[in-house]
């Protein structure tokens, strides 16, 4: 019975969690606050290799379409996505009930320092770091600043108003000279996550004043703002992920999309995969971890890209084409993601370099 303990109470400390008391592990995680508060997430939950399926509980319904907004605005059914919104504080509430059943212990209230850890790792056989970014580890070891280098700059409201014409749908927008896109995830007819990130590290951007904007031109201004967030979302994974007894899992270990910053399937994956290696060979996390994520990773990354060397007029006319030749239904049937896929794909994309034209920097 290995002696595990797991810092953080996010989508990957619960899972990692859950599945070593099911092995019969001895679990003990500690979490800085409660769980289910101090959420920075929009709550979507995209299954995008179709390895989990729907979520067992906090599912506020299934996603019927993604809104595009360029140029023009482009309706995609997500009928074959596995895409659910979420009210995440409920599913993590419920999540952490299921791990005490399973015989478990948490620890709400309960920050883990770096010096703290230096003594834990004596005290426990294994340690999963799910603390999100930075990372506790990160800071113990000293690579704390590769988070900052390599993530995404988000911005957040949560509002409440008429959202009914968006009927299940959640809509993104692009925006001219702006690598990044904004937001609006209806939870209810009445309440949504309204938010924008910014995908360029090194670009410092006024995101509220942008946010602002961004809630003017669709109406919103006379909406109530019931709650403001901002955070990162790590879109690289460390060289490492792991350090003596540590695993790096969820955002510690960079584990969010580098096309739309969204990382609870990848959070969740990679607990599994963790305990999994915990209870077979562990030094070989890194590794597993990262070829599961391969095919995923590159094909997003070859959107990025795309994305990266084209102005909004491009992207309308590339995403009105991706509409109309189906190209999207790549993210529905993961497993036609592979190196001749990628090949065709950054051929057919990728072809024609723009002239004369400011990238979108």
């Amino acid at each position: 019975m290995a002696k595990l303990l797991i810092i953080g109470g996010g989508p990957a400390g619960l899972y990692a969690a859950s599945e070593a008391a099911k092995l019969g592990f001895d679990v003990t995680l500690c979490e800085k606050g409660n769980i289910g508060e101090n959420i920075r997430c929009a709550e979507g939950f995209f299954d995008t290799l179709k390895l989990l399926g729907k979520p067992d509980f906090g599912v506020l319904y299934k996603v019927k379409n993604l809104i595009i907004k360029v140029k023009s605005t482009y309706k995609v059914n997500a009928d074959q996505l596995n895409l659910w919104m979420l009210d995440r504080a409920t599913w993590q509430k419920k999540l952490a009930d299921q791990v005490k059943n399973l015989g478990a212990r948490i620890w709400e209230n309960s920050p883990i320092n770096p010096k703290d850890l230096v003594k834990l790792k004596r005290e426990y056989d294994f340690i999963i770091d799910a603390s999100g970014a930075p990372s506790v580890t990160s800071r113990l070891y000293g690579f704390a600043k590769f988070y900052k280098q390599n993530s995404g700059k988000t911005v957040q409201y949560t509002m409440e108003g008429d959202f009914s014409h968006l009927d299940y749908s959640l809509k993104v927008g692009l925006l001219p000279d702006f690598w990044g896109y904004y937001w609006i995830f209806p939870k209810t007819e009445r309440i949504a996550n309204v938010g924008i990130g910014n995908f360029d590290p090194q670009e410092n951007d006024r995101l509220w004043d942008r946010l602002d904007k961004v809630i003017s031109d669709e109406n919103f201004k006379g909406y109530k703002i019931l709650n403001k967030i901002g955070g990162i979302c790590p879109t690289a994974i460390p060289d490492k992920l792991v350090f003596d007894n540590i695993l790096l899992a969820g955002d510690a270990a960079g584990l969010t999309s580098p096309l739309h910053g969204g990382g609870i399937d990848m959070a969740i994956l990679s607990a599994k995969e963790a305990v999994k290696s915990i209870a077979s060979d562990w030094a070989n996390y890194d590794k597993n971890l990262k070829g599961l994520f391969d095919k995923k990773l590159k094909f997003e990354r070859l959107l990025v890209k795309i994305w990266r060397e084209r102005n909004l007029e491009e992207m309308d006319k590339l995403i009105a084409n991706l509409s109309k030749y189906g190209i999207y239904l790549l993210l529905a049937n993961p497993k036609l993601i592979n190196g001749i896929s990628l090949q065709i794909l950054e051929k057919a994309l990728l072809k024609r370099k723009p002239v004369g034209i400011k990238k979108v920097l």
